[in-house]
């Protein structure tokens, strides 16, 4: 399966560098598309071999789009949604394979966190939207959406001015165009998002630590050995 992945891009150099190592290594992608403003940005994707579109931060509606577009050119089965800290594990896409014909969108409910601080890693499994309106929702992580679902939609799942909801607007873009979702079970494969005190985070891994949003909190190990390359942060 030839998977495309666009990933806007907004600082978090070092982390974005492994990610990108991963997702050509382990996961066999067959383009990562970097959308940003900044230098060095520009200067990791003619290293690694990424196509790069220069476009401001915001809005972030616009910058997504502009990835997506941009896995027209080409020859592809599907787009990876996932950001510069998102990491999925290596038989992920393999699983995805196996149901990308006959679906819209392939997602999980619930994914991983894992938050590096003083040297020191916590990480929590969070099970999902459990809110009544959102609760058979899959999390944006590890999406994986179909060439011919895409061509529906014109490669534009956000609208363009916004800068949040990201994961809401894409499942309604499903929803509303009759787009079959196939939910993997909790073992087909792994999700996993990392954040670190070396950049701001979006999303505050305290939330899920202090259980504002219910999570379980686990042993970072042996879980992160199948992420080697989060010791080198």
């Amino acid at each position: 399966m030839k998977v495309i992945v666009p990933i806007p891009v907004f600082g978090r150099f070092p982390l974005l560098k492994l990610t990108i190592k991963r997702l050509y290594e382990k996961n066999k992608v067959h383009k990562v598309i970097l959308i940003g403003h900044e230098p060095e940005a520009m200067k990791i994707a003619n290293e690694t071999g990424c196509d790069f579109i220069n476009m401001p931060n915001n809005p972030l509606g616009a910058k997504w789009n502009a990835g997506f577009q941009a896995a027209q050119d080409y020859d592809h089965d599907a787009v990876l949604f996932a950001g510069s800290s998102d990491w999925i594990s290596d038989d992920y896409l393999t699983i995805c394979e196996n149901y990308i014909e006959h679906s819209a969108m392939i997602g999980k409910f619930g994914c991983h966190f894992a938050d590096i601080r003083n040297s020191k890693v916590r990480l929590v499994y969070w099970p999902g939207y459990t809110d009544a309106y959102r609760k058979n929702e899959t999390i944006g992580i590890g999406r994986v959406l179909s060439k011919n679902f895409l061509r529906k939609i014109g490669y534009k799942p956000f609208a363009d001015e916004k800068n949040n909801s990201m994961d809401y607007m894409m499942q309604q873009a499903v929803r509303l165009n009759y787009g079959k979702i196939k939910i993997l079970y909790q073992n087909d494969g792994v999700l996993l998002s990392i954040s670190t005190d070396l950049w701001l985070n979006k999303h505050d891994f305290e939330d899920h630590w202090s259980n504002r949003l219910p999570s379980e909190k686990m042993q970072p190990y042996p879980f992160l050995n199948q992420f080697p390359e989060i010791e080198q942060l």
